[in-house]
């Protein structure tokens, strides 16, 4: 559960980024890929073992699909392989997805509790 809630953390910063992102962005800009890969790499592990355990527990397909979806779109919006005009909007895609993966999870967690 902490997984999902620190997920949910992560995904709720990006308000938070994007009023920085002009302070930042000469920086941002120079790092832009390196960054994208390093955010990545960090989503992957901690996502992956979050909807496992959210599946172990509650059992739904459809929420682990959807996380796998949602991490499947950011890696080709941080790889590239459909053009850098696309990465914006795969990776709002994808985070979202992911996002409502972790909220079905977080929320599907809680209910099993309350029912005990």
């Amino acid at each position: 559960m902490w997984l999902s809630g620190f997920c949910l953390a992560h995904c709720l910063s990006l308000p938070l980024a994007v009023l920085l992102a002009p302070v930042l962005s000469q920086w941002l800009e120079a790092t832009e890929t390196t960054v994208h890969w390093i955010l990545f790499g960090i989503a992957i592990p901690i996502s992956a073992v979050a909807l496992l355990q959210g599946y172990r527990r509650l059992g739904s397909r459809r929420t682990l699909l959807l996380g796998g979806l949602g991490l499947l779109l950011m890696l080709l919006a941080v790889s590239h392989v459909l053009g850098r005009e696309f990465e914006v909007v795969l990776t709002v895609i994808g985070v979202s997805a992911v996002l409502v993966a972790h909220l079905r999870n977080l929320l599907g967690h809680q209910a099993l509790h309350h029912k005990t």
